[in-house]
């Protein structure tokens, strides 16, 4: 391998290892606000659908801010590279709001409470932006070589699950047992994860070694008004964009549904099971990403997203099952969730690489080099899938009966009692949970994914066309540029 394009193991680690924090965080919110909603300050059906829907509408804006953050990065010129000064001034300024979404807003609920979130709400968008884009368009600049650079990715996806899954998996035991009530956990929460997504992304800054693959003196800036052109005439990066984003829709859909699945489906509130249940997702995601630059080398992309398709399905399947066909144990649920993360980890892999594919593409077919507006389009789909599951998690609370009828009454004991034992709390969720909230709770969460998995298959299957010989033709081709042949 030429030299020119090895990464050092410093960069690599530094990179990789501070991706932790920034998904503790990214998990917090996008897992965890509508649980603080419901089961801490216990919202009623209407507040709950005005900041479902203030999430959905401020996505509005990402169709926006994204890009136009990806352009502003794209013509950043600094003594720290054009990616560092964003990744930290984003950590820095998106850590303060996600500690403020968790917070009780001084008691205020209706109108007044609905405006405040709105405000916080979109400043964390924005603020999570700058280092999201930063942060993951930085890697596709450190080398064009595909071993490399799946290796780098495989490495950064296996630490931003560990965030994803060490805050996914321990909050629910925090907030559910914290014996000063959901409230207060809460607040210590986001305090400790907002602290540790600074520190993270400082190693970020600090370790990163980058040096640029062409000469900056030679790249244009970037307008504002060319990343229309730069993003739908890169057809390539359109077909993943929407094949990316059926998949985050389904995937959005049943990790915030999780935590009420398990604590009002399956009966288990207050107990280990949902813990236990991310645990296993948690070493079939982590252990599907460090796998996946093996499972490369041995056989191609489509292969490998064939048959992480067939698992995804299967593993939604066997949920959907637990119950009424199949028992409802961990040993059921667990082998659901093996299925359907590893597949979903191995695709979420390919993907990552195709956008940063789609950079070497589209400087090839357009004649610049952008990767932060291209990176722009994955955090914009990413958000676009929260902003849909969002209204999609209210309809299903709210229209089903689950809010009113079964979270509100826990929620108002709970603060009556910070201390309500579980097994109390257990029987008031069986006295009022019925069959048909069970049955619009499960087909939402399981149904739905399967037919978006289906068809984000189908988009990739047919529309891709960038595989490994063509790729190489466009590096080839772009380092004959670069020598002026």
């Amino acid at each position: 391998m030429n030299e020119d394009f090895r990464v050092s193991s410093a960069t690599k680690w530094s990179y990789s290892v501070g991706g932790i924090g920034r998904d503790m965080a990214y998990t917090l919110i996008s897992m965890y606000i509508m649980v603080f909603f419901t089961d801490a300050l216990g919202l009623s059906d209407w507040e709950i659908w005005a900041v479902s829907t203030i999430i959905a509408l401020t996505r509005i804006w990402d169709a926006v801010n994204d890009p136009m953050m990806g352009v502003i990065i794209d013509n950043t010129r600094s003594r720290w590279g054009k990616f560092k000064p964003w990744v930290l001034i984003g950590a820095v300024t998106s850590a303060i709001f996600t500690f403020l979404l968790f917070q009780d807003y001084f008691g205020l609920r209706g109108v007044p409470f609905a405006v405040l979130f709105a405000i916080f709400y979109l400043l964390w968008e924005i603020t999570f932006t700058m280092n999201d884009i930063s942060y993951w368009s930085m890697y596709p600049s450190f080398t064009t070589n595909p071993k490399e650079r799946e290796s780098i990715c495989a490495s950064a996806r296996f630490f931003a699950s560990l965030g994803a899954f060490l805050a996914a998996g321990l909050i629910p035991i925090i907030y559910q047992n914290y014996k000063g009530g959901p409230v207060k956990a809460f607040f210590l929460i986001s305090l400790v994860i907002s602290i540790a997504f600074i520190l993270c992304q400082t190693l970020v800054v600090v370790g990163v070694k980058e040096k640029p693959l062409y000469a900056e003196s030679e790249q244009p800036k970037t307008r504002l008004k060319e990343f229309v052109r730069i993003i739908t005439q890169n057809d390539q990066l359109i077909i993943i964009f929407f094949a990316f984003l059926l998949l985050e829709i389904a995937f959005a859909i049943l990790v915030n549904l999780g935590p009420y699945f398990f604590n009002y489906d399956l009966g288990r509130y207050g107990g280990g099971e949902f813990t236990m249940f991310l645990g296993i997702l948690a070493v079939s995601q982590l252990l599907a990403t460090a796998l996946a630059p093996a499972i490369a080398r041995k056989i191609t992309r489509r292969k490998i997203y064939d048959y992480s398709t067939i698992a995804i399905v299967a593993g939604f399947l066997l949920m959907l099952a637990a119950g009424y066909v199949l028992p409802t144990n961990m040993i059921v649920i667990g082998t659901a969730g093996f299925l359907f993360f590893s597949g979903q980890a191995l695709i979420l892999f390919l993907m990552y690489i195709m956008i940063a594919d789609t950079i070497e593409y589209g400087h090839w077919k357009l004649g610049t080099r952008n990767e932060s507006v291209v990176f722009a389009a994955r955090p914009f789909a990413t958000k676009l899938a929260a902003s849909i599951q969002a209204l999609i998690v209210a309809a299903t609370l709210t229209l089903s009966g689950l809010n009113e009828k079964v979270i509100n009454p826990l929620t108002e004991a709970k603060k009556i009692n910070p201390a309500l034992p579980t097994e109390a709390a257990r029987a008031m969720i069986e006295s009022s949970m019925t069959e048909a909230m069970r049955l619009s709770l499960r087909m939402t969460m399981m149904v739905v994914p399967i037919i978006l998995v289906i068809l984000s298959y189908l988009i990739y299957r047919y529309r891709y066309k960038l595989d490994d010989k063509f790729y190489s033709q466009i590096i080839s081709d772009l380092e004959a540029r670069s020598k002026g042949a």
